[in-house]
């Protein structure tokens, strides 16, 4: 049994919104309407994805294509199908990384930003739960990636040399 990995393309975390990762989720929203020198790229050099992508989780079990859906699914806030692994999951706005699990979070806020849990209950307010899973983001299969679309997945090429 391998893991799967779920990579959010980081448009979210860009200030203003501008910058190669809001470039790339702008045109992938829009790739039925763009001239083909303008498409957004299907293959990725291992340094490029890392500069776009951030693993915000790891899923245990066989996953393979036919479940690319229900992990989009499992990955939505929508408060009736949010898998365990997604509610889990927490960002730090303080140093930009991901956290798995409150606890976790907490540990984090108290180790690295003098956070203390004795003054103050929960997590701390730069702490909180991931976005839901959007159009650009990536699901790695043990043997692929596939990137999320308006309408289903696309597979797309991580590691090769650079297009």
């Amino acid at each position: 049994m391998e893991d799967t990995s779920i990579h959010y393309l980081g448009w979210h975390l860009e200030d203003e919104g501008h910058g190669p990762a809001s470039e790339l989720f702008h045109k992938s929203h829009v790739v039925d309407q763009l001239e083909e020198d303008e498409q957004p790229p299907q293959a990725f050099t291992q340094s490029e994805f890392d500069e776009l992508y951030d693993e915000v989780a790891v899923l245990q079990g066989d996953f393979s294509e036919d479940d690319l859906e229900e992990i989009y699914k499992g990955f939505q806030g929508t408060g009736f199908t949010e898998w365990d692994e997604f509610l889990d999951a927490r960002y730090c706005e303080g140093c930009d990384s991901y956290i798995e699990g409150s606890d976790e979070a907490v540990n984090h806020a108290v180790q690295n930003h003098g956070y203390s849990p004795e003054e103050e209950f929960g997590e701390p307010e730069y702490v909180h739960g991931i976005r839901s899973m959007s159009v650009g983001d990536v699901v790695e299969l043990p043997d692929s990636y596939h990137q999320v679309r308006s309408l289903g997945f696309e597979e797309i090429s991580v590691g090769g040399e650079s297009q």
